[in-house]
């Protein structure tokens, strides 16, 4: 009886574990930017909150999404003043290891967007099960496998002939239903 009552607590105790909440588009879920997590706390510690992993990430205004042990990010690398690579980064959450990068070369001027002081995508890639949604700065839109990076399809804004008003493309992609692909 004691084997088969330590037996069901082993069990038991993954349940027991904390669970952060996944956060995988802009304002994490439903967008509407509430945060639903349990057991944090109200107030910093004085000497600070321990940090756990460092990842150097590049220019670019664009939030993390977190999603099923992974972070999603992207930034931009300059090269002249209108190129550049904007890239996605997958990170796991728990170590900070980086699981895959995808990267594709930019010519901001040749997307009619206006140099400012800063660079890079602006919009938070979006996650759906086993895919993540990433919009570059230039109008550039891939659907990638989240655990592999491999580009599942891929469109350009300008192929929609659409104005930017000179300061690229910022809206975070949105998933509606079940649709998979761009038409």
């Amino acid at each position: 009886m004691k084997r088969l009552l330590t037996l069901f607590v082993v069990m038991l105790l993954p349940a027991t574990v904390a669970h952060a909440e996944d956060w995988a588009d802009f304002r994490g879920p439903d967008r509407a930017g509430v945060w639903n997590q349990e057991g944090t706390i109200d107030k910093f510690p004085d000497d600070g909150l321990k940090v756990l992993w460092r990842v150097p990430v590049k220019l670019g205004m664009s939030g993390p999404s977190v999603a099923n042990g992974r972070v999603f990010v992207t930034d931009y690398s300059e090269e002249s003043p209108t190129e550049g690579t904007e890239r996605t980064i997958a990170i796991d959450e728990k170590t900070g290891e980086v699981l895959w990068i995808r990267e594709w070369p930019v010519n901001y001027a040749g997307a009619g967007i206006s140099m400012m002081p800063w660079g890079g995508p602006t919009a938070t890639p979006t996650v759906d099960g086993d895919r993540v949604y990433v919009l570059g700065r230039s109008g550039l839109l891939f659907g990638l496998n989240a655990v592999t990076g491999d580009i599942l399809w891929q469109r350009d804004y300008a192929d929609f002939k659409s104005d930017s008003g000179g300061n690229g493309t910022s809206a975070h992609p949105l998933v509606e239903g079940d649709l998979q692909t761009l038409v």
